[in-house]
């Protein structure tokens, strides 16, 4: 990384609505000289969404550093940034990384079918096996003794996600990790070096459906992605195979999937998210045993841009540095 003179270095946020968190973080750096708009000479610039290209390089002759804040930086041009020598750096942000951690704890929980267990052993579910409580050691346990048919591993198992945003991109890291192949569905797929980075492949809608043993929706809300997981959708789906939807309920046709998992057509669902919120006590899906319901908690302790910024700040100083 480009080291410096001890002169502020002039920094560029590029996306717009960072303004406020701009200006709340310019005292808390400063060695930095933090702008919103090309301002002198640039030697550094930061960019979540907004697209980093050939033509806004050349308009920075002075730029040494760029940072992506997130970890997919699909939205930089990088042989541009190789090609003139540009240092580049990117910071991971909370609001993906708690969801993508919610994402992977209900398909380890649904892999565990952990819910049920839990109840069964809440309620002294033994009783109703003929079985008695049993002092342990080493090699004296009840193993397995609930005999949850729907127990397994992950490891082996094909991940499929809808939509390959930041959300995607650390789950896909995570699950790689538990030994995951993932598979994915973008409208403009990733470029080679990014789908390494993230050990994931593409795959058609229809096909990502047929294979993968656990699906994953994580697009956003739009017109275009209204109810487009529904009954067909859900047909293509493996019986074994469980649906996870940390998005948004508008995007699941949540009448079919109530039928699919009734009907025993997928193995179970984790939602943290329903059409309408909070889940209404009538719905079905409250009475479902192959169902984790969560009160819409993938944001975690939820995040803001200047949270998020000052994180990029403080990387980039350490990068500087």
């Amino acid at each position: 990384m480009a080291k410096t003179d001890g002169e502020r270095q002039t920094t560029l946020i590029l996306d717009e609505g960072y303004e406020d968190a701009v200006a709340a973080l310019a005292d808390e750096f400063p060695t930095l000289q933090l702008v919103t708009q090309p301002a002198g000479q640039v030697q550094c610039l930061i960019a979540q969404a907004a697209p980093v290209d050939a033509a806004l390089l050349d308009e920075l002759p002075s730029l040494h550093t760029a940072l992506k804040l997130g970890r997919s930086y699909s939205n930089f041009d990088m042989p541009a940034l190789r090609q003139r020598g540009i240092n580049f750096a990117f910071q991971p942000r909370k609001g993906p990384n708690c969801v993508a951690e919610l994402a992977l704890t209900l398909i380890l929980a649904l892999s565990k079918d952990l819910v049920n267990g839990h109840e069964a052993v809440a309620m002294g579910a033994y009783r109703y096996r003929g079985l008695t409580p049993e002092l342990t050691s080493q090699r004296k346990i009840a193993f397995h003794w609930m005999k949850n048919q729907r127990v397994h591993e992950v490891s082996g198992k094909t991940l499929g996600i809808i939509g390959m945003g930041e959300i995607s991109c650390e789950l896909a890291r995570r699950a790689s990790v538990l030994g995951m192949r993932n598979i994915y569905y973008k409208r403009s797929p990733l470029s080679p070096e990014l789908e390494a980075a993230f050990d994931a492949s593409y795959a058609p809608l229809d096909e990502l459906l047929q294979e993968s043993d656990y699906v994953c929706v994580a697009v956003p809300h739009t017109a275009e992605t209204e109810r487009m997981i529904g009954a067909r959708q859900l047909e293509l789906m493996k019986p074994s195979a469980y649906l996870v939807n940390i998005a948004r309920g508008g995007i699941l046709d949540e009448e079919a999937l109530i039928d699919a998992l009734v009907e025993n057509r997928i193995a179970g669902a984790g939602l943290d998210v329903f059409t309408f919120e909070p889940l209404p006590t009538e719905s079905p899906l409250t009475a479902l045993d192959n169902v984790i319901l969560c009160p819409h908690i993938g944001g975690g302790t939820g995040t803001t841009r200047e949270i998020e910024l000052r994180g990029g700040l403080e990387k980039l100083c350490a990068a500087l540095a």
